[in-house]
C-alpha cells in the first residue's frame, strides 16, 4: 500500500488550545467561555494568513463536541470519532465552507436551511465559513438574520484575512478575535522542535532566518522548512537564502562599508555582483533596511 506523505503544516497543526502558538489572549478567552458554558452564537476570527484561525475553529468545535467529555471541555481527546472527523474535515455536524468558491446567496440559503436541523451526532452544530469577506452582499445579508437569531445549539465561526470587508452589521452580532502575527522567536522555537522530531539536519541560523521571513505566519514557516528538508545537506543558511531570495549579509556589509568609506567603484562592483546573482532590487533594499536597523538597535543597547 502506497503511503501518502503528510506535509509538516498538516502533521503539526495544533490539536488543542495549548498547542496553538502565539495567540495566548485568544486561547485564554475561548477556554474561559468553554469552562463557564457561555458559548456565543457567532464569532469572527480575523488576522493574517497562517496565524491559526481555521485551526482554532476546529479546536473550538472539538472542545464543544468531544465524546469523551459529557460537556464542553478545554482539552478535547483527539481520539474519539468526532474529534478525528473534525480534524479530517469530514464531521457531519461541523461544516467548513470556503466562501471564496461559495459566494452566492443560494449557497448561504442552503446553509441556513440545514442549520435548522438538530445535530446528528454532536452536541453542537458548528459552521466554519473561511474567507467570509468574499461573500456577496446578498449572501451576507441572508446570513445576518440567522446569526442574530441562530437555531439552538448552532455556532458560526467566520474566518477572514480582511475583516474591514465584512459587513459592520455582522461584526456587531459576533464576538471578534484578532489573531496577531506570531512572534519570530515563537516560530523559531516551533521549527526547532519540528526539526528535532523529524530528524532534519539544520543550522540554527537557517531556522532563525526562516522564522524571520515567515512574516508572522506559522504555516509559511513550516512549508519552507518542509521544502528545504528535501535537500541532501539539510536546512542551511545558504539554502534558505537561495530559496527565499535573501541577499547575502556579507555582500550587504561590503556595500555599506563602501558607502561609509566613500568608494564609488567598490559600491558599483557590489551592486553589480548582487544584481548578477539574480537578486531583485527590492530584495536588496529590504536587506539594507534590515541590516541597518539591526546595527542601529545593536549600537543603542
Amino acid at each position: 500500500m502506497i503511503k501518502t506523505y503528510e506535509p509538516l503544516h498538516h502533521k503539526y497543526r495544533p490539536t488543542n488550545f495549548d498547542e496553538l502558538v502565539g495567540q495566548d489572549p485568544i486561547t485564554s478567552t475561548l477556554k474561559q467561555a468553554l469552562i463557564s458554558d457561555r458559548i456565543a452564537p457567532a464569532y469572527i476570527f480575523s488576522g493574517p494568513r497562517g496565524t491559526g484561525k481555521t485551526s482554532s475553529a476546529r479546536i473550538f468545535a472539538k472542545s464543544l463536541n468531544c465524546l469523551k467529555s459529557e460537556q464542553a471541555t478545554t482539552v478535547p481527546c483527539g481520539e474519539c470519532d468526532l474529534c478525528k472527523g473534525i480534524s479530517a474535515g469530514n464531521a457531519l455536524d461541523v461544516i467548513e465552507i470556503d466562501a471564496a468558491s461559495n459566494t452566492g446567496v443560494e449557497n448561504i440559503r442552503e446553509l441556513i436551511e440545514r442549520s435548522r436541523f438538530a445535530p446528528a451526532k454532536a452536541r453542537w452544530k458548528v459552521y466554519v465559513i473561511d474567507e467570509c469577506h468574499m461573500l456577496s452582499t446578498a449572501a451576507s445579508n441572508a446570513l445576518l438574520k440567522t446569526i442574530e437569531e441562530p437555531p439552538n445549539r448552532v455556532v458560526f465561526v467566520l474566518a477572514t484575512t480582511n475583516p474591514e470587508r465584512v459587513l459592520q452589521t455582522i461584526h456587531s452580532r459576533c464576538q471578534k478575535f484578532d489573531f496577531r502575527r506570531i512572534n519570530t522567536l515563537d516560530i523559531y522555537k516551533h521549527l526547532l522542535d519540528i526539526a528535532n522530531q523529524e530528524g532534519i539536519k539544520y543550522e540554527e541560523q537557517a531556522l532563525k532566518l526562516i522564522a524571520k521571513r515567515a512574516n508572522g505566519g506559522m504555516r509559511d514557516a513550516q512549508s519552507t522548512l518542509d521544502q528545504l528538508s528535501l535537500l541532501p545537506n539539510g536546512v542551511t543558511k545558504h539554502n534558505v537564502e537561495d530559496l527565499l531570495g535573501e541577499v547575502s549579509e556579507n555582500v550587504l556589509l561590503s556595500l555599506i562599508n563602501s558607502l561609509i568609506d566613500n568608494k564609488p567603484e567598490l559600491l558599483l562592483e557590489n551592486c553589480s555582483q548582487l544584481y548578477e546573482a539574480g537578486n531583485e532590487p527590492i530584495a536588496i533594499l529590504e536587506g539594507l533596511l534590515n541590516i541597518t536597523r539591526d546595527l542601529l538597535l545593536k549600537t543603542n543597547e
